[in-house]
This record gives structure tokens, C-alpha cells and sequence, in this order.
């Protein structure tokens, strides 16, 4: 998702380089020769030049479009919130090191241009009554289900031979399974379409009610021995309950995201005047309007 949730590499110091008066002065001194501001900007500039220019474009074509806001106090907040979970700044940055960030800011920088996104997707999305009542119509209800975990398909062959015997499912969930479940007997509770693994997910709408799967079912978390104990009543149509979940598919949706990226940069007048940052844009650009670059002559 590159090209949404954006690379958190800015150009600050790139940026208060380009205004100094004297763009010779060195900025480092080695054995091989001094480093200047401008060859350090020109470097950053082509490695990181466009990428950063457009983040900094699209937050703000975000700004413009949202107004007065305080989702970068709320992004702080939940950044600092969070990092008192994990017990303090080093814990906390090595989670966000595993998903690509290099500091705290880094993260609520990004926290804050999503916020920003998901609200302009939200105003910019409408539903008809139509599409409302169609997705209502089309929705599955709930599921119930139980399940015994175990980390041994021998182990999961033998207890599916123990329930055809007459064992009790949730005597045999409380003693061998290896999941939070155990407790409840192997009880889930109630989920839809996509709350569960998708190998679990298969199994289960497959089985009838009070049926359990006759072989064991592999996932990441080991093998399972399910049981469909129910299926909930559908709850009344409530248009805003509908909307809520549409919308929800949308901000998860994204080619979507892209879409309205898209719309908001065609609407906007935002000329680069920088040649070598031209392309700053072009990933939210129908591909007629990208310029094919120019093939070299040959010699």
C-alpha cells in the first residue's frame, strides 16, 4: 500500500538546507573532502525527493479539503497512550520498527494523514437508500460456534474419535484445548464473513447446526475440531448500523482509497515546479496524463 499509506522520509532538513544563504558550506568534513548542503539536498532530492514531495502535497490537498481539525493532537495522544501500554519509548519503538517506522514521530505523522484521509473518504462516500437495503438483503447472519484447539493432528484424530463415541464436546474443549475458549468449553460467541481464519472460516459454514468437522482442521494456530452450535436472527434493518459497515469496507478498500486520492488531485491546481520532482503526483494520475519519458537519442 505504498501508494497510501505513505513513506514516513520527509525532507525537513532537505528543505531548511535549500533556504540557507550559502549552499557551499559544509555540512560534514572526511578524509576524501567536505560534504556541502547542496550536494547533500541534490542526494536526498534523488533518492527520496519525489516520494517525500508527494506526501507532503497529498497532506496537504487533505488539510484543505478537512479544515480546522485536531487529529494531530488526537494521533499524539493515542501515540503516547499506546507507548505507555508497552511500558515506555523502547518497547514501543521496536513494535514500530517491525511495521517500517524509524521514530515516534514517524508514527503519528502517519496516524494523522490517515485520520485525515478517512475523514475526506467519509464525506466524500454516499450510500443511496437503494444500495442500503440491497447490502442489509445480501448480509449473512451471524454464526455461532465452538472449537477445540490442539497442537497435534494425532491428538485431534483421537478426540474426533472420543466425539463419536458419545464424548461431550465441551468437557473435551475445558481439558485439552489450547486457546482462551477452553474456559467457555470451546465457545467462540457469534462472528460473520471474515471474522475468522479463512481455513476455519471454510469448515464452519459448511457444517450444519450441532455437526462437527469428522477431520481436523489446520490453521496457523494448529488444528481445530469445530462444532457450528447456531445461527443468530437477523438483526432489523437499521440504515445507519448498514451504513457503519459499508463504510467500514470502503476505508478498507484499497482501490477505493485510490480512487478518491485520485478525484482529489485532479481537482486540485498544484503545479511542481521542480523538474526533477515532476512525477511527484503521477501515482494519482490517469495513466493518459502521465507523460511517457523522453527515449534517449541514439548516437
Amino acid at each position: 500500500m505504498n501508494k497510501i499509506v505513505l513513506s514516513a522520509l520527509t525532507l525537513a532538513t532537505a528543505a531548511t538546507l535549500a533556504g540557507c544563504s550559502d549552499e557551499s558550506e559544509a555540512v560534514a568534513t572526511a578524509p576524501g573532502g567536505d560534504i556541502t548542503q547542496e550536494e547533500l539536498y541534490g542526494t536526498m532530492k534523488d533518492y527520496i525527493g519525489e516520494e517525500t514531495l508527494q506526501r507532503l502535497l497529498i497532506i496537504d490537498l487533505l488539510e484543505a479539503e478537512v479544515g480546522d481539525n485536531d487529529y494531530y493532537a488526537e494521533a499524539d495522544a493515542e501515540a503516547r497512550a499506546t507507548m505507555a501500554e508497552y511500558g515506555g519509548e523502547d518497547q514501543f519503538m521496536y513494535v514500530l520498527s517491525q511495521s517500517g517506522f524509524s521514530s515516534v514521530q514517524d508514527y503519528i505523522d502517519q496516524v494523522y494523514m490517515n485520520n485525515l484521509l478517512v475523514d475526506v473518504v467519509e464525506n466524500r462516500t454516499e450510500f443511496t437508500d437503494e444500495e442500503l437495503q440491497a447490502y442489509y438483503e445480501n448480509e449473512e447472519p451471524k454464526i455461532q460456534a465452538s472449537h477445540i484447539l490442539v497442537d497435534d493432528e494425532k491428538l485431534a484424530k483421537d478426540l474426533i474419535k472420543q466425539l463419536d463415541e458419545g464424548a461431550d464436546f465441551a468437557e473435551l474443549a475445558k481439558e485439552h484445548s489450547s486457546d482462551g475458549s477452553a474456559a467457555e468449553g470451546g465457545a467462540l460467541g457469534s462472528f460473520g464473513p471474515g471474522e475468522m481464519v479463512p481455513e476455519f472460516e471454510a469448515a464452519v459454514y459448511e457444517l450444519d447446526k450441532d455437526e462437527y468437522t469428522k477431520e481436523p482442521v489446520q490453521s496457523q494456530y494448529g488444528f481445530h475440531i469445530i462444532k457450528r452450535t447456531g445461527t443468530d436472527e437477523k438483526e432489523e434493518f437499521d440504515a445507519e448500523a448498514v451504513k457503519e459497515k459499508m463504510m467500514a469496507e470502503k476505508l478498507a478498500d484499497f482501490n477505493y482509497l485510490q480512487e478518491v486520492l485520485v478525484e482529489l488531485v485532479a481537482e486540485a491546481d498544484v503545479k511542481i515546479k521542480d523538474d526533477d520532482l515532476k512525477g511527484a503526483l503521477d501515482a494519482y494520475k490517469p495513466a493518459e496524463e502521465v507523460a511517457e519519458p523522453e527515449a534517449e537519442s541514439a548516437e
